[in-house]
Formats: structure tokens, sequence, C-alpha cells
């Protein structure tokens, strides 16, 4: 049985997950349209309800306490059955629509989304796509928070919280100049690798760490020349004989061969796995399951 809750408790509720995705009363009540009065008396109401404080406010910054860390996916679980409920009830539609929410890195973006986006648009054109893109930590936390459907990432451990299952795999190439004279053989050693001028990507990304990480466990530091967060920049600066650079493989296609080198990196490297990465139980509207079917299809075709 369902005991008695004072107030409009759901209402409470989504004031209080605002304010701990913003962690400002202030930038909450401007999200939700709702004026910041408002907003603070939910948050009161709502710890009133429960006994305890779901909010340090001694920093100037709504930080989370255990228990609103605890109550905060609760809440996101919740919501989710509540939007669940209200999709199956709805009457079967002949025409799918919505929108798919994504966070991913911007190469994923660029390079392996566009296919199966447009493969899944010719069937479904009212569904439309919105994509972030950033670094696996920005993936992982917009994930967890439910404010994407999903992500797709290269992750070593996946937390707790988040399901995965493997999408594609890709390998590691260096690239160099055109003719370049950095290395003395078509198989360049991690040494020589070292002594050229690197372009790198930032350390927020997968690469950079594995890279880097790589290169230490042989006691060598890259010769870091450039920071580039964009793997067209990276490739434009590489052919201009700016430096050297590692990136996956699925980056480097025919159109570029007339412009740069490309190395293989499989006796330093092991191959590179992305997957999609998913909150746990977390509910999809149709529209995004749908698109991970189409994903699926894409990835038994490329294994």
């Amino acid at each position: 049985m369902i005991g008695e809750m004072g107030g409009d408790f759901l209402q409470w509720l989504r004031g209080f997950f605002f304010v701990a995705k913003r962690g400002s009363v202030t930038l909450a009540a401007k999200e939700m349209g709702r004026n910041q009065p408002t907003i603070s008396h939910q948050i009161k109401c709502l710890e009133n309800e429960l006994g305890v404080a779901l909010f340090d406010r001694s920093g100037g910054r709504m930080a989370l306490t255990v228990e609103g860390r605890n109550l905060l996916d609760k809440t996101i679980s919740l919501f989710e059955i509540v939007m669940e409920m209200k999709e199956e009830s709805r009457p079967d539609r002949l025409e799918m629509e919505g929108v798919v929410s994504i966070c991913t890195t911007h190469a994923v973006v660029h390079y392996f989304l566009p296919g199966p986006i447009g493969e899944f648009k010719l069937d479904h054109p009212n569904v439309n796509f919105h994509i972030e893109g950033g670094g696996v930590d920005m993936i992982v936390k917009m994930v967890e928070a439910a404010e994407v459907d999903f992500g797709i990432a290269s992750i070593k451990s996946v937390p707790e919280t988040l399901t995965y299952w493997k999408l594609f795999k890709t390998k590691l190439k260096l690239i160099a100049p055109r003719n370049n004279d950095f290395f003395g053989s078509s198989h360049p050693s991690l040494q020589e690798i070292a002594k050229a001028p690197f372009i790198s990507f930032p350390r927020s990304s997968t690469i950079t760490p594995l890279v880097e990480g790589k290169f230490a466990e042989r006691g060598l530091v890259l010769n870091e020349t450039f920071i580039l967060n964009n793997y067209e920049t990276v490739k434009k600066f590489v052919a201009m004989g700016a430096g050297v650079a590692i990136l996956d493989d699925y980056a480097v296609n025919e159109g570029n061969e007339h412009k740069i080198q490309v190395y293989d990196l499989g006796d330093f490297f092991p191959v590179r796995e992305y997957g999609v990465v998913l909150r746990k139980r977390k509910y999809l509207p149709p529209c995004a399951k749908a698109f991970l079917e189409t994903l699926k299809f894409f990835s038994s075709n490329a294994s």
C-alpha cells in the first residue's frame, strides 16, 4: 500500500532534480521556467517531508549531501518509470517521432554516427537527434544524470550505475607528413616517435592517457608541440608538417593518403573498443530503442 505524502511530492522532486543538476536554485528556476522562491519552497518542503538535509549550502553552492545523492539516483529512476508509464498509455502511432539524445566523443560524431543516422532517418524522418560531444567524464556524467538517452565511448572501467555493450573496435595509427624525415623505417619505434614533434589531444580525451601511459612505461616523454581537440584539425596540422599524431584508424580514410603517411602501431597498442553506455534500468523512448537496433546492425556489419 502507498502511504500518504504531503503536498505535491512529485513537483518537489522535480525541483530537487534541477537544483541538483545545476547546483543553484537560480539556474534551476531559470531552466524550469519558474521563479526562485517557488523552487526554494519545493526544496524546503521536500527536506521537511524526508527529515534530512539534501544540500550543503555552506560553500555558496548547493552541493548534494550523502542523503541528497542517494535521493537523486532514486528520483531519476522514478521519473524514468513515469515517462515509461506515459509512453505505454499512448495509442499506437503509425509514424515514429521524438528525439534521440546522445553524448559521445567529437570523433564518433564526425566519423561513425553519420552512417547509422542517415540510414535511420530514411525510415523515420520525424525522429530528430540531439548530440553532445565531449570527453569520457562528460559522457559518463550525462548518462548517469539521465540527461541523454545513452552515450558512446571507449571506457576502461564501467561505473556500477551503468551498463555497457560493445559497438565497434578500432586500432591506433601513427600519422606523419608525407615523405617526412622523422623516421628511418616503415615501422618507427616508440623512441623515434618520442623524438618527433607530437600533436596531442586534450587529457580529457581517451587517447591521450593511453598514449602517454604507453610511452611512460618505456621511460619516454612525448615532444608535445600542439594540443588540438579535433581529428580533422590534427590531420591538417600533420599534413602541413607541424608534427606527428596518434589517432583511431576510423579517422584515417583514403582521401588522406596523398597528404599524410600512416604507420601501424599494432605492436605497441591493443585494439580499442567503443560501446554504448546506458544508465541501469534506463527507460528508453521507442525512437531511442529503434536507433539502438540500427547501431547494432551497423556494428555487426563492421565486425
